[in-house]
């Protein structure tokens, strides 16, 4: 049977709302108005309503309630405004409609652990003789940066360590020296890898030579005991910037538990999270003394080192160099993907690894079908067909 505004009970109002709150801070650090009335709509989606108002209705009591439950970020206005600038629900002209930040309980907490724990002291070090050591036999491989990173790492006593950089700063490079002073002083499996998801723990095993595991995964085989931590062990968690905030206090709490260390790898300027995040920038920003690369090695003309710094920072008028150094082409829609897909294919044919990039969730499917259809491993058979399958690179929005 349809439902009223007044069939529905305000128990199950404040039950939506919890729900809502709990779906909103999965996905975010900080919402809105807006994005609690999204999922308002989305959770109430299954109920039957009388009419399009009863709907409305209960969706913005549901939305009310769900601000109540959550933590107020703005601040309140100091002054009542006159009448005159005043909407008619009271609130002032002055100051955007349904603008105020919210969060959770949760996450402040979680933010203010991974802060605490990033100022504490204590934890596993490596003696200045080991790492003298280790940067004596890196036969002048590493920076000035990268050595001054090692050796604040390896002595800090930190529980919870960063190191940052740009991409092609050398973050890889000082990993591995850092490996190696490690392994050293605490010997083998004494270093951990982690990382977001499976495909970047699989490069940083690459790179490190050492065990690695995805952070889902790790926590999964931790719980039951499957997984185990000690004293005196060092987890490096790369591309933490695409860390969720609970996920990172989960893991720096058994470190600290356990009397391990953890560091985190990352740029602030690079994506974040898609689940709540954004607290590997928190303690970069909250910390004035993190190890940070910033050298450029993996270019080979010397403007592209600037201009990569720049398009990081987000200055948009660094753009022009890359069109006055002929690194931009232009042309209608259909061109571009025409030109894009066959040098990806010719990547391809070559035995290069090739990714198409676009921001059209059309041209992803368009050129993913295309490339399933015109794929060389595709011909021959059942078995190329399903050998393609496995190989075959995917289109990225």
């Amino acid at each position: 049977m349809p439902l009223r505004v007044d069939d529905v009970p305000l128990q199950a109002i404040e039950s939506i709302a919890a729900e809502v709150v709990t779906a909103v801070s999965v996905k975010r650090s900080v919402w809105n108005h807006w994005n609690l009335m999204a999922e308002a709509s989305k959770q109430t989606m299954d109920l039957r309503f009388a009419t399009t108002a009863d709907r409305e209705v209960v969706v913005a009591m549901v939305v009310d309630a769900a601000q109540v439950q959550s933590v107020t970020l703005t601040p309140p206005e100091l002054a009542i405004s006159p009448v005159r600038f005043q909407r008619e629900d009271g609130t002032s002209v002055f100051r955007p409609r349904h603008s105020v930040k919210y969060s959770s309980h949760a996450i402040i907490a979680a933010e203010q652990q991974l802060l605490e724990r990033s100022e504490a002291v204590g934890g596993p070090t490596v003696r200045q003789a080991v790492t003298a050591r280790v940067i004596a036999h890196s036969q002048g491989s590493l920076s000035s940066q990268q050595r001054a990173a090692l050796e604040s790492i390896t002595a800090s006593g930190r529980v919870v360590d960063l190191l940052v950089g740009p991409a092609g700063a050398g973050k890889t490079t000082g990993m591995r020296a850092l490996r190696s002073a490690w392994i050293t002083q605490h010997g083998r499996g004494s270093v951990i890898g982690l990382a977001p998801s499976a495909a970047a723990a699989q490069a940083l095993a690459d790179d490190l030579g050492v065990a690695c595991d995805n952070t889902a995964k790790w926590l999964t085989e931790f719980d039951p005991g499957r997984a185990v931590l000690r004293e005196g062990q060092l987890l490096i968690v790369d591309e933490a910037t695409l860390a969720g905030t609970a996920t990172l206090d989960r893991i720096t709490g058994i470190a600290e538990d356990s009397g391990a260390k953890v560091l985190l790898v990352g740029d602030p300027y690079q994506l974040q999270s898609v689940e709540a995040g954004g607290a590997f920038s928190l303690l970069v920003d909250r910390r004035t003394d993190a190890p940070e690369l910033t050298e450029i090695h993996r270019f080979a003309h010397k403007w592209e080192k600037h201009a990569s710094l720049a398009l990081r920072r987000g200055e948009v008028e660094i753009v022009s160099t890359y069109a006055r150094q002929k690194r931009i082409r232009e042309g209608l829609t259909d061109e571009m993907l025409d030109q894009a897909y066959d040098a990806w294919r010719a990547d391809s044919a070559s035995g290069k690894a090739s990714i198409l990039v676009t921001d059209s969730s059309r041209a992803v499917r368009a050129l993913n079908e295309r490339a399933r259809r015109t794929h060389p491993a595709r011909r021959g058979g059942r078995r190329a067909r399903g050998r393609a399958r496995r190989r075959q690179p995917r289109v990225h929005r």
